[in-house]
Parts: C-alpha cells; structure tokens; sequence
C-alpha cells in the first residue's frame, strides 16, 4: 500500500499535477467534449472554467489545446462543406494567426490574476450574448471587414486567456449560417488557433512533458464525450441542456471573478 502510494506520489511530481487534479481533468474534457460534440463548440472555455479554480490558468491552457485540437477535427471532418467555408472566410483563419501571436506573449507577461478576470468577463459576454440576443444579422456588405476583425481580435484574446468564443462565435450567428456550415467554420478557425497555440506554448515551454502525457490520455475521454455529444445533438433538440450549460458557464465565469478580487483583497 504504501509503494502505491509512494508511486502515485512520484508520477504526479514527475506530471506536474496531483491524482485529484488528473482525475478533474478527466472529468472536464468528456463534459466539456460532450458539450462541443452537441453544440458544435465550448470545448475550451467550458474546460478552462473548471480548470481555473482546480490548476490554474496557465497550467490549464497547454493541457487543452491537444484534446481541443481533436475534438475541431473530428467536428471539422464530420460537418462537410470545407471547401465553401474555407472559400468565403479565409480572412478569419488568416487574420488569428497574428493575434494569437499577441496574445501568447501578454500571457507571457501579464499577471494571470488579471487574465483570469479577463476571462470570467469573456464567458460572461458570452453567456450574455447567446442568452439575450436572437435577431442579430449583419449586413453583407460588412462580412470581409467582421472577418478579419473578429479573426485578429479572437486569436488575441485565445493567446491571452485560452478562450476562443469571443468575438468569433456573434459574428458567425450573425450570417445565420445553416448548423453543419456553422459548425464547420468556427471549428476549422479553432483548429487553425489551437495549432498556433500548441507552437506558441510549446515555444514558451509551458507545453511541458508533464502536460503533453496528460493531454494525450485525455484523449479517449475527449473522443467518447465528442461523439456521444454529436450523435444526441442530431437527433434531440439540446434547447434545455443548451441553458443549462450557459447558466453554469455564468456561474463560472463569475466565480472567476470574485475568486480573483476575493483572493487580491485578502
């Protein structure tokens, strides 16, 4: 008993991460995977919620961008009409690649106390707009210009606190795409933000051994949760689940904050 004991010990110094965190871990990428496979996203910032309070903010952002990678995969090569996508808003993947750049290295410099407020106040915004608006539509003739913005101010903001929602996810419902487009192209916009993420934090040495192992794991747990997502979402209206999610997700994002002010006052 105590070898086990003494083995758990070493293998978690090795990882960087306590069995308690690992086994939250676990738990966060299948529900969060769950999730993305049913509404076509909130894989990251469903995951980064949890992982906030459990490990951290910049111990949490490299262990997800390798399961978040296969999850986008798995939805980009599910949803079809590649082609059109890629065809229409190139502007978007291409103008994230700088801002992701940014904002790897404000999350190099910056304090993680004031990214992870930005951050509650991200899925906040988030919450807020999927809640509360429901007629937006964007003329077309803004589509090129809301492109490379929301494509550049995104890939900031994901360099910067690992979420990659905002303001891409408005700016998509706003053409009132059809659900498999839709799907297709934010999801091939995470991927190509989640690749510059894996050099970025890998560069910056924050995408250690310790942190690749558990990703790699996570994987089945990411894989069962994003096709089992997928499959229910196809078949049943995920109206309720969808609220419940967006209510924890407000909590989530409001306990961030408080925890940060808490914690700083004190």
């Amino acid at each position: 008993m105590m070898d086990m004991e003494a083995d758990m010990a070493m293998a978690a110094e090795y990882l960087g991460y306590t069995a308690f965190e690992i086994a939250i871990i676990m738990f966060t990428f299948f529900f969060a995977a769950f999730v993305k496979g049913l509404a076509g996203l909130g894989f990251t910032t469903i995951c980064l919620a949890v992982l906030a309070y459990t490990v951290g903010l910049k111990k949490g952002i490299p262990l997800i961008v390798i399961p978040g990678l296969i999850s986008d995969l798995i939805l980009v090569y599910e949803a079809g009409h590649f082609r059109e996508s890629f065809s229409r808003f190139w502007r978007i993947y291409l103008y994230a690649v700088p801002g992701v750049v940014i904002g790897l290295w404000f999350l190099g410099w910056a304090s993680t106390h004031w990214l992870t407020i930005l951050l509650g106040f991200i899925i906040m915004a988030f919450v807020g707009y999927a809640l509360l608006s429901k007629n937006l539509k964007l003329k077309t003739h803004w589509e090129k210009a809301g492109s490379s913005l929301s494509g550049f101010s995104t890939g900031l903001l994901t360099g910067m606190t690992g979420s990659q929602l905002m303001p891409i996810t408005p700016f998509l419902v706003s053409l009132d795409l059809p659900r498999s487009h839709f799907i297709q192209t934010i999801n091939s916009f995470f991927t190509v933000v989640t690749v510059m993420m894996i050099l970025g934090l890998t560069y910056m040495g924050l995408l250690h051994l310790g942190a690749f192992a558990i990703s790699i794991t996570g994987l089945v747990f990411v894989y069962i949760g994003t096709k089992s997502g997928n499959y229910l979402g196809r078949r049943f209206s995920p109206i309720l689940f969808r609220y419940c999610v967006l209510v924890m997700m407000l909590f989530s994002g409001l306990g961030l904050i408080i925890k940060e002010v808490w914690l700083n006052v004190m």
